[in-house]
């Protein structure tokens, strides 16, 4: 087997062909290239970070943030700012209490309770009462008559200060000091007073409904009466009451007033004057008034009593006192009485009328006015017979 020598023929073919299709292979060689660059110059290059500016925040807006947060309910301060001052506790000082027979204290109820001749001391409050309930819950203390079987005994007696009060029961509030009084008596500056029910606004008001004062001493029966159908009491100080009208052993009578004004404190005041009632049985001149009338508290120096009185039989008198003094210089008194007296009846064989009358004047200076000398007077100039028929001669003026 012998080596075949290549053709030449074959060589040449093929390079003929390369050579006609020499621009085609040059026009994709050079697409070729074109497409290479620039698909690598559309490659961005790694670009260095962009350094943003600090935003601020502007405090009129409010960032929302895409995630809602769970709501969170606050609470709201009040705009008043709190008092440090602590409120004030039921009880701001201690209470003593006692009993004869039993204190019960039940927890349970929040109330202690006190039998037979019972006694509560709490500041200037004094109670002392057959039964006495403390109810510590509400502020309240009651306080009331022991029933036993004769009836009821050992009525409250209600103090506070020089104030005092003798009711059948009480209702206390020791928080406001307020309380209810039933069938309430008291006595002011000669005025005994009494109703059926009280209301004690506070330490210097009382408020009565249906009451009834008198200077007679027997409150269960008394000669007279003055009955209101409302009043206001301010101890030591005043009564105001509202439409009065007088009452004799129980009777009703005509005699009454819209309204009345009574001073109680004990300096000059103007006022009402309460006539004392009787009974004339030596002339016949049957029921009076006496001594009654108003008083002038005209200043420091003078003042001027306007007194009257009044027999049922018609007979009357008529009573001017008044008063001076300047201090370290002198002081006297005036007094000037009428009466219109009438005896027995008329028409009656014994009935006779006269009047009389007096003057009285009493002067003197004090020892400290001039020590050398001393000045004083007295005159007394009236009826010759006033002395033996003047029925009233009570608080004459010396």
């Amino acid at each position: 087997m012998t080596i075949q020598k290549p053709s030449h023929t074959f060589t040449k073919i093929h390079l003929k062909g390369l050579r006609t299709n020499s621009l085609q292979i040059l026009f994709l060689l050079s697409f070729t290239v074109f497409i290479n660059t620039f698909g690598l110059a559309q490659e961005l290059p790694n670009s260095k970070p962009v350094i943003t500016p600090k935003q601020t925040v502007d405090s009129s807006l409010v960032v929302v943030d895409s995630i809602p947060k769970p709501i969170q309910v606050e609470k709201q301060l009040d705009s008043v700012k709190q008092d440090s001052v602590r409120k004030k506790e039921f009880l701001q000082d201690i209470v003593k209490y006692k009993a004869t027979d039993s204190v019960i204290i039940s927890q349970k109820q929040q109330k202690i309770y006190m039998y037979n001749e019972a006694k509560v001391l709490y500041q200037d409050l004094e109670i002392t009462s057959g039964v006495i309930v403390i109810d510590y819950k509400n502020n309240l203390v009651y306080a009331g008559r022991l029933k036993d079987s004769t009836g009821y005994s050992q009525s409250p007696v209600f103090k506070q200060g020089p104030n005092v009060v003798e009711p059948d029961s009480i209702i206390f509030n020791t928080d406001t000091k307020k309380a209810l009084i039933y069938n309430s008596r008291t006595e002011q500056e000669g005025f005994n007073v009494r109703a059926p029910l009280t209301k004690k606004e506070n330490d210097s008001v009382y408020f009565m409904k249906g009451g009834r004062f008198t200077t007679a001493e027997n409150l269960d029966d008394p000669e007279y009466q003055f009955i209101t159908s409302k009043m206001k009491l301010v101890p030591n100080k005043k009564i105001i009451v509202g439409p009065t009208y007088m009452e004799i052993y129980g009777v009703p009578t005509p005699i009454g007033l819209p309204f009345a004004y009574f001073p109680l404190t004990k300096k000059q005041t103007s006022g009402i004057i309460f006539p004392s009632f009787g009974e004339d049985t030596g002339n016949d001149r049957g029921y009076f008034l006496q001594n009654g009338g108003y008083y002038f508290a005209i200043n420091d120096y003078v003042d001027l009593a306007v007194l009257g009185d009044y027999y049922t039989n018609g007979s009357y008198g008529l009573r001017l006192e008044s008063n001076y003094a300047l201090r370290y210089r002198f002081r006297g008194n005036l007094s000037f009485r009428y009466e219109n007296l009438l005896n027995s009846e008329r028409g009656f064989p014994d009935f006779s009328q006269n009047t009389i009358y007096n003057i009285r004047w009493s002067h003197s200076q004090d020892t400290k006015a001039n020590p050398n000398s001393r000045f004083s007077a007295s005159v007394n100039l009236g009826s010759s017979q006033y002395y033996q028929q003047s029925i009233n001669q009570l608080n004459q003026s010396n």
